[in-house]
């Protein structure tokens, strides 16, 4: 209710109450002076925070978070037959109140790589607050449940255990409703449902495909498309310490799967895209030998011996200028032909 769900409906939806017990916790609260009833325009009833109900929001908070912190799993969930009288049951109830079980997913898409983003249907949701974005990227850069203190944890490192739990449950209440469907609670901790998409947890799954799955990956972990997708960074405007480290492994898992990407190019004659992945390793970073290594080879395949040249060059003064050093005689070798003629 803190949330703005007053109709009894939809509270009975999102409680998960049978219609008599709630409507006579309601009642209840009503006596006592949390809430006002009153009726809509179309008949049904509406159950209303009085300032007093308000005023409870955070002792309530306080009290979710002392929960989570000494709540301990209950075994494992029990399994029903397809066809036992218990799913029977729940089907009939769901089909008297309205729902309609066949309807497909709400579609909740997550983007990491660039800006942050995410979409419900297609639509970008743009008024989500700050604490509400880190929960999300937080749950998407895990791919396990993280329990409620080790998440809170780690989001508010300079707050009390007591204030960081606090934050974190302020940072749920404030998600909308078909935001907070992309969360699911369990014993176990938080962690988003299996159908969200998220660009970040896709892009990894092609660069680990490349790199060890060589022989057998498909032309769209080859394209443009696939390129693109490994040359985009990991919330680049994010600082969060969690964040930097993600950002961290994410930069050398793309730099190795870019090379590996445009080694496997070279061998299946593709050189135009190859010499494009090559670049885009360099982008990521222009002092790593074995992304200049990767452009030589395409040129050399190529029988472009004077561009071969140039990169070696230009590599290697970027190298004696920055770093003092000179390229591996590994780099060497592959023009040495050249400079020999």
């Amino acid at each position: 209710m803190f949330q703005g769900t007053n109709r009894f409906e939809d509270l009975a939806k999102h409680s998960g109450a049978a219609p008599d017990v709630l409507a006579a916790r309601l009642h209840g609260f009503v006596g006592a002076g949390l809430m006002e009833a009153r009726r809509t325009g179309d008949g049904e009833p509406e159950y209303l925070l009085t300032e007093q109900g308000r005023n409870l929001e955070p002792v309530i908070i306080a009290l979710t978070t002392w929960g989570d912190g000494w709540t301990t799993p209950q075994g494992p969930p029990i399994a029903f037959e397809a066809n036992s009288p218990v799913v029977a049951a729940l089907r009939d109830s769901i089909r008297g109140a309205g729902f309609d079980e066949t309807a497909a997913p709400v579609v909740i898409e997550m983007t990491l790589l660039g800006a942050f983003s995410v979409r419900v249907a297609g639509k970008i949701i743009d008024q989500l607050s700050v604490g509400s974005q880190r929960l999300l990227v937080f749950l998407a850069l895990h791919h396990r449940a993280v329990t409620r203190i080790a998440m809170a944890g780690r989001m508010w490192p300079e707050a009390s255990d007591e204030r960081a739990g606090i934050s974190l449950r302020s940072a749920l209440s404030r998600l909308d409703t078909s935001t907070r469907e992309a969360i699911l609670s369990a014993s176990a901790g938080l962690s988003l449902v299996e159908t969200v998409a998220v660009d970040f947890r896709e892009a990894q799954a092609l660069a680990r495909r490349l790199l060890i799955h060589t022989d057998t990956v498909d032309d769209a972990d080859l394209g443009p498309a696939a390129t693109a997708t490994l040359s985009a960074e990991l919330l680049p405007d994010w600082y969060d310490d969690w964040v930097l480290a993600e950002a961290e492994d994410w930069r050398q898992l793309r730099m190795n799967a870019l090379e590996a990407q445009a080694r496997i190019l070279i061998d299946r004659g593709r050189l135009a895209e190859a010499a494009g992945a090559a670049r885009a390793a360099m982008k990521v970073e222009p002092l790593r030998e074995s992304a200049n290594a990767q452009l030589i080879r395409v040129h050399l395949a190529e029988g472009n011996q004077s561009e071969a040249l140039r990169v070696f060059d230009r590599y290697s003064d970027l190298l004696r200028t920055v770093l003092g050093l000179s390229p591996t005689p590994h780099l060497g070798d592959l023009v040495a032909s050249i400079r020999r003629s």
